[in-house]
């Protein structure tokens, strides 16, 4: 805070309040801190990732323990909000040391929910475990933090939200009951609150503080020797209940001062929601995003740019003074850092053995990583949207050429291959609802979310090694989602699923255009569903599939899916779609404004909104791009005249439903507005029926806006590098022997395959990466976890990694990567000549400053060092493909370069390492060139 006399008052800076919070980019979930004594100036405290799951940006939950001492997160990558089995049970437990920074895994396999984990007033803290594809059932996981290790996992038969630790044992809300959880499980009832709980906090001495929500009120009540008693009543959205140090709680918002004598209990006013409060109340953290979370909200079909990672934006409010800061600060990259995968192993056995568990040796996604012969293309903002707009219409017809993207497949056309299927009734499926899917399920990425537009690179597939719902330190594919490309299709890309062709699994994954005219029938086939349902379709509003509004059925099967009346008979006679994404399911604030309408923050925990909530917040939202001139990245739906308006936005937004529209006691044994709507946990509330939110030939709904026609051209894309296809010869050597051939090494075994649109010349070598150690041992599998494929770099391929600490002096099992290049060279058998050997640094990938080359000069088993620092751009400015020697070497027949991804004890698997193509001039008995000289 600048003037901080002013702002906190003159004591400050012997003060020891403390404010923790967190947000996440795509190196991982950062913890920020901030201490009163510097004037609350920020810095990073830890760093927390896994990096088994190649799944993008991370998202996570923080609460500080009553002591102060200790953070606990539940952390898990964005993607996994929208994967129903990882909502239940996808997320990571750590515990990290205030004072150091230090951070231990405890749990994995946890509920991604606003609750959860949940901090006591000592240094226990509750996190939860959801039961059951209807969260029928609730694991409550005690953890010590001050040992970092769970110490208790109970069972409980119910579904349990916001669970909290006090002296005399721990609460929870179980069918809309304030209960009492048992040392086995077991509830007991102790009170009703006023309606819905929002938050639930225990206090160190004076019972259990809660908040409850009725109608448009928010009910502050503490329960206390089997009374609950009412202590002050505010608005709906405007009154947040805080855990603060000691075991003593705030009521954070707008509510009037307390009347009577609450102890442990405060009020702090804020007229804005707030995700954190300092141990003391002194500072309320009011948003805390990334600049890559920001850039997904304005720019939704970008990618996650790495380049953006890092920076974090937070806006504070001293609550002695009121005033507000911002500030805008880098993640430090030396912070303690958690990588929830292990870095050390076991003996392995060797690969191909009995001893080697399928698990980890059978892919269970029909199209593999790291297969040269599968590059799928990184589209731009442009080029997904036109390919919406066309499809949407069955218009998505373009011609792909033999061979597209040297993937070996015959001519098609995406809607060719993927005829666009009817919507039952007539009509067309919005583009902006489409748009708003495709945002949230990947934010518009086909490839890896390593590539950039304009790049190739790896198939962009949803937990593919399946460790993202357990433990991180196991690879088991049989729990693989198989989730392809910028759609996330899942359905027909198993091994064996027969859905699809061999051709179709492989367009849907290299293919933009063919993925989303996959996509798109499967949202097209769950309106369907609905609309032929034998008894009884479900509908809203007028169900005219014109309105936007009129999809959140369809998109809610969208994502978790849609149980038939003809399997009624297997579900005790129930049917329609599930309770996880019904907006009245308590796993949800009850509080909750509608998504992305109040904050861009919002985007930083996708997982406090159901999915269709969130697709419609994506629909809604003014994505803007360009600085400083700002324009639309997708266009906004054109709204009725009588759709709402959203004062603060200075614009309309979607007629949304309310909490409680799909509660009705007679179809889902669900009732609104109270404690608990549905308590049966379980396909008892299911909901299919009939619901009005909207008036929509009213003008109360909103409808497509289309950018491009029928017949447009598929757009250019909008690359972030340069594509450089400059050909290596040699010739700007000026040592170069001119009778002898220069040999070049590319990355992969077969240079055609290159498929980023430069003409390559064939391969002069063998290029070999080896993983995992000891070398033949299961530890390759997990190695190859962290290594990628980018259609960067000379002409177009590259591999790589990211940088490891040894392991006692050794290699780094799990993580380890070598890679050998070995020329033809154009020498005669037994002849020895010298040779500049040339390095080609890609634009991106590659930013290991202390990259240790190893060059072995063949039968007189001579060898040496050059270290080079691989990054190729400066700061605010892009890298450029660029040729650097690594010295001139006598050399004979067997000569290599080697070069390895483990570094030193500093070395946290942050920073990349490239593996890009080699270049050996002969320069006969010429000096040559040094060390890291420019080519």
């Amino acid at each position: 805070m600048r003037e901080p006399d002013a702002a906190l008052g003159k004591d400050w800076s012997d003060s020891s309040d403390v404010l923790v919070t967190g947000a996440g980019d795509s190196n991982g979930f950062h913890l920020y801190v901030a201490r009163e004594r510097d004037a609350f100036a920020w810095s990073t405290l830890a760093t927390l990732s896994a990096s088994s799951l190649d799944m993008g940006p991370w998202m996570g939950e923080t609460c500080v323990t009553g002591s102060g001492r200790y953070a606990v997160v539940v952390f898990a990558p964005k993607m996994a909000a929208n994967k129903p089995a990882l909502v239940r049970g996808g997320g990571i437990a750590a515990v990290v040391d205030i004072a150091s920074g230090k951070a231990t895994r405890v749990a994995t396999g946890l509920q991604l929910a606003y609750f959860n984990p949940a901090c006591g007033p000592d240094d226990r803290a509750l996190l939860t475990r959801a039961i059951g594809e209807d969260m029928q059932a609730t694991e409550l996981l005690t953890v010590d933090a001050a040992t970092q290790r769970v110490t208790q996992t109970r069972r409980i038969a119910a579904q349990l939200t916001t669970p909290t630790a006090t002296a005399d044992g721990d609460y929870g809300i179980a069918r809309g009951r304030l209960v009492k959880v048992g040392p086995s499980g077991g509830l007991t009832e102790v009170a009703r609150p006023a309606g819905p709980v929002s938050t639930l906090r225990g206090t160190a001495h004076n019972g259990v503080d809660l908040v409850a929500i009725k109608g448009e009120q928010a009910v502050a009540q503490r329960y206390r020797a089997g009374r609950l008693q009412t202590v002050v009543v505010g608005q709906k959205g405007h009154l947040q209940l805080m855990g603060q140090a000691g075991g003593r709680n705030a009521l954070v918002g707008t509510a009037p001062a307390l009347k009577g004598n609450w102890p442990e209990l405060a009020t702090i006013q804020s007229a804005r929601s707030v995700r954190a409060v300092s141990a003391q109340g002194h500072l309320l953290a009011e948003e805390v995003v990334t600049a890559q979370g920001e850039k997904a909200v304005r720019e939704p079909l970008s990618r996650a740019d790495r380049a953006d990672a890092g920076q974090v934006r937070v806006s504070v409010q001293a609550t002695a003074s009121a005033r507000r800061s911002t500030v805008t600060f880098e993640t430090a990259r030396t912070a303690p850092r958690l990588d929830a995968l292990p870095t050390s192993a076991a003996a392995a056995p060797t690969v191909g053995t009995l001893a080697v568990d399928p698990k980890i040796s059978n892919p269970k996604c029909a199209v593999r990583r790291n297969d040269p012969k599968v590059q799928a293309q990184q589209p731009s903002a442009n080029m997904v949207e036109w390919a919406v707009d066309r499809a949407v219409h069955g218009t998505l017809t373009t011609s792909r050429p033999a061979n597209y993207l040297k993937s070996g497949l015959p001519a098609y056309s995406p809607q060719g291959l993927f005829k666009k299927l009817d919507v039952a009734g007539g009509g067309d499926v919005p583009a902006q609802l489409m748009l708003g899917i495709l945002a949230q399920e990947t934010n518009l990425s086909q490839a890896s979310w390593h590539a950039v537009p304009g790049d190739l690179g790896n198939p962009l597939i949803a937990d593919y090694y399946g460790n993202a719902g357990g433990s991180v330190d196991v690879i088991d594919y049989s729990k693989s989602d198989c989730g392809y490309g910028v759609g996330q299709v899942t359905t027909g890309m198993s091994v064996g699923d027969t859905v699809y062709s061999r051709n179709q699994q492989i367009a849907i994954s290299i293919d933009y255009a063919a993925n989303i005219s996959a996509g798109l029938n499967i949202l097209i086939d769950k309106w369907n569903q609905i609309y032929n349902e034998p008894l009884g379709r479900s509908t809203l509003n007028n169900n005219d599939p014109a309105w936007i509004e009129n999809w959140f059925l369809a998109v809610w099967a969208y994502n978790s899916g849609y149980h038939p009346s003809s399997e009624a008979g297997q579900n005790n006679g129930r049917w329609g779609i599930g309770w996880l994404n019904n907006p009245a399911n308590p796993s949800y604030n009850p509080a909750r404004s509608g998504f992305l309408r109040d904050t861009y923050a919002d985007a930083e925990t996708p997982n406090e909104w159901s999915y269709p909530e969130r697709i419609m917040g994506w629909v809604e939202t003014p994505q803007l791009k360009g600085f400083p001139i700002a324009t639309e990245a997708y266009s906004q739906p054109t709204y009725g005249a009588n759709s709402p308006d959203y004062p603060s936005r200075f614009t309309k937004v979607l007629s949304l439903p309310g909490v409680y529209t799909f509660c009705d006691p007679n179809i889902n044994s669900c009732t609104p507005d109270i404690w608990w709507p549905c308590p049966a946990d379980s396909e008892l509330c299911w909901w299919h029926g009939n619901a009005t939110f909207a008036n929509c030939p009213g003008g109360e709904c909103a409808k497509e806006k289309l950018t491009y026609g029928s017949s447009s051209a598929e757009p250019g894309v909008q690359r972030i590098y340069d594509r450089d296809c400059s050909v290596f010869t040699g010739n700007s050597d000026p040592d170069k022997d001119a009778t002898r051939k220069s040999s070049i090494v590319y990355t992969t075994i077969d240079s055609s395959q290159y498929a980023l649109g430069c003409a390559s010349d064939p391969n002069d070598g063998k290029f070999t990466l080896r993983a995992g150690y000891p070398t033949g041992s299961t530890n390759a599998l997990y190695a190859d976890i962290d290594l990628h494929q980018v259609g960067a770099g000379y002409q177009g391929h590259m591999w790589f990694s990211h940088v490891y600490p040894t392991v006692n002096g050794s290699p780094n099992p799990k993580h380890h990567l070598v890679g050998a290049w070995t020329p033809n060279l154009d020498l005669n058998p037994g002849e020895r000549m010298n040779f500049d050997v040339v390095v080609h640094l890609p634009s991106h990938g590659g930013e290991y400053d202390d990259a240790e080359y190893v060059i072995r000069g063949g039968n007189d088993g001579s060898e040496y060092t050059c270290v080079l620092d691989q990054s190729t751009g400066q700061a605010g400015l892009n890298g450029h493909d660029k040729w650097v020697y690594l010295g001139a070497y006598n050399m004979g027949r067997g000569s290599q370069v080697l070069l390895n991804n483990m570094g030193n004890s500093n070395d946290n698997g942050s920073v990349d390492i490239a593996w890009d193509a080699m270049a050996f001039v002969p320069i006969g008995n010429r000096g040559g060139h040094d060390c890291d000289e420019d080519y």
